[in-house]
C-alpha cells in the first residue's frame, strides 16, 4: 500500500474516531458537539502536509478534502447516530443541506490541506 493510501485511511479513521467520541463526551458532559470542529480542521491540515510530504502538492489538497468529504457524510450520520448533543442545531438535515454542507466542508478541507502543504514547503 502507497503511503499516500495509509494517510487517507488515518485521516478517514481520525475524524471517526473524533466524530464518535465527540458525540458520546457531548451527550456524557452536556456541551456542544459543534465546539469541537476546529478539531477536524487540525487533522485536514495536517493530513494536507502529509499528503504533499507524501506525494506532491496536489494530491496532499486531495488527500485533505476526501477526509473532509468522509467528516461531513459519514462522520456527521455517526454523530447523528450516537446522539450528539447539538443544542438547538438540527442534527436531523434535508438531503439538500447535507450536500450542500457536503460540498462547503471538502472545499473548506482543501484550503485546509493547502494550508498544510504551504507549512511543509516554509519548512524546507
Amino acid at each position: 500500500m502507497k503511503y499516500i493510501h495509509i494517510v487517507l485511511l488515518a485521516g478517514c479513521a481520525t475524524v471517526f474516531l473524533i466524530d464518535a467520541l465527540a458525540s458520546i463526551a457531548s451527550r456524557r458532559f452536556n456541551f456542544n458537539y459543534t465546539r469541537l470542529a476546529s478539531l477536524s480542521f487540525i487533522v485536514y491540515i495536517v493530513i494536507g502536509f502529509l499528503g504533499t510530504q507524501a506525494a506532491d502538492q496536489i494530491s496532499g489538497i486531495f488527500v485533505a478534502a476526501a477526509v473532509g468529504f468522509f467528516d461531513s457524510t459519514a462522520g456527521w450520520k455517526i454523530s447523528m447516530i450516537l446522539k450528539a448533543n447539538t443544542g438547538k442545531v438540527d442534527n436531523n438535515p434535508s438531503v439538500s443541506r447535507w450536500i450542500s454542507t457536503a460540498v462547503f466542508i471538502t472545499l473548506l478541507a482543501a484550503l485546509c490541506g493547502l494550508v498544510g502543504r504551504e507549512v511543509l514547503r516554509l519548512m524546507h
